[in-house]
């Protein structure tokens, strides 16, 4: 989306009708981002990033359900409410690939009553938001590749070297140093398999 699009078609909308709440599901159900107030979801915000929808489901899969409906493709959108102890307006969007196949379900919650931005828009602002986070997936991925594993593999051979060096003076190396060096090397592990993108799940 062209930043001539959202200034035109999507920012004048949501400044109108701001969402108590805006999310995203992957087709594996789980959170891929969630902003504003959480409170539908009963949890704050770092608890339910990249959670399944069962964390938050209840004893009639109602989120379960909604999202099987999003994601099967058989309606352009999903709209719930508002509940009466809520007082919210709930939507659920499916964002495309070029293939036609439903890769997202953002959702959005309005407070009853408050204009509501058409489906165009919120399809727009969904967009928007996985176009931000792949981004910042990007940047961070450079920054973990060429600072944190490169001060990490550092780090560990500075460790070796010193473990050979304490070794030249005593029988036994300090147990410390091992745990030390599996801890590096396990945090290191972590770091190239979130730079290539194996932490993920592709769509």
């Amino acid at each position: 989306m062209s930043k001539a699009d959202w200034n035109e078609n999507v920012a004048p909308v949501l400044i109108e009708a701001v969402p108590l709440c805006h999310w995203g599901f992957t087709k594996s159900r789980r959170l891929l981002y969630v902003s504003g107030n959480t409170d539908i979801f009963g949890r704050p915000p770092e608890e339910l990033l990249h959670q399944h929808v069962s964390m938050i489901d209840d004893a009639n899969r109602s989120w379960a359900t909604r999202l099987d409906q999003v994601f099967s493709g058989g309606a352009p959108y999903d709209k719930e409410g508002p509940r009466a102890e809520q007082h919210q307006i709930i939507l659920h969007v499916p964002i495309y690939t070029t293939d036609g196949r439903v890769a997202y379900a953002a959702g959005f919650s309005f407070r009853a009553g408050d204009p509501v931005p058409g489906i165009r828009e919120l399809e727009l602002a969904a967009l928007a938001m996985l176009q931000v986070l792949r981004t910042e997936r990007a940047r961070t991925e450079r920054f973990l590749h060429d600072v944190v594993a490169q001060c990490l593999s550092s780090t560990g051979l500075q460790l070796e070297l010193l473990r050979l060096e304490i070794e030249g003076y005593q029988t036994q190396t300090p147990s410390r140093s091992v745990e030390i060096q599996q801890a590096l090397a396990e945090a290191l592990k972590r770091v190239r398999m979130f730079s290539s993108g194996e932490d993920t799940e592709s769509v």
